[in-house]
C-alpha cells in the first residue's frame, strides 16, 4: 500500500535539498514531535514512535538530486521502503514524501493513519525549509 505526502515546495533549491535529505543527521528536524530517541548519523535513523516502538532506516539508494530511499534494518512488523522525492521547480525544489509498505488487511486498518500522517506531518516540517 502506497502512502504520499502531497508535493510540497521549498525554499532550497534541489541540489540543496538532496544534500539535506542524503544526510540522516538532517532528517530529525523533519520528524512529528512523537519520534523520540531520535539517533542519527549519515546513512542511519532510528527513533521510537510513541505508542508504536522502535524503527532502524538505513539509506539504501541516492539519486543525486532525485531520491533518497531507506529501508528498515532488523526486525519489523512489516516491509516498506521510504522515499524522498525531489523536484525541481526552477531555482526551488518541491518534495514528497512516500512509503510503500506491504501490509495485510489487519495491518492495513491498524497503520493506515499512522503511515498517512507521517508523510504528512514530515512534507510539512519539509514546507517550512
Amino acid at each position: 500500500m502506497l502512502f504520499k505526502s502531497e508535493y510540497v515546495d521549498t525554499s532550497k533549491s534541489e541540489k540543496e535539498f538532496f544534500a539535506l535529505a542524503s544526510d540522516m543527521t538532517n532528517i530529525p528536524a523533519l520528524l512529528p514531535e512523537q519520534a523520540i530517541n531520535v539517533k542519527a548519523s549519515t546513512d542511519t535513523l532510528a527513533f521510537t514512535v510513541q505508542g508504536m516502538g522502535s524503527i532502524t532506516l538505513s539509506v539504501s539508494q541516492r539519486v543525486p538530486y532525485s531520491l533518497v530511499q531507506l529501508v528498515p534494518v532488523g526486525k519489523v512488523p512489516f516491509p516498506f521502503v521510504f522515499s524522498i522525492h525531489i523536484a525541481s521547480t526552477g531555482d526551488r525544489c518541491r518534495v514528497m514524501f512516500e512509503i510503500d509498505a506491504e501490509l495485510n488487511p489487519l495491518m492495513t486498518m491498524m497503520a493506515k493513519r499512522p503511515l498517512q500522517n507521517l508523510v504528512n506531518m514530515m512534507g510539512g516540517e519539509a514546507a517550512k525549509l
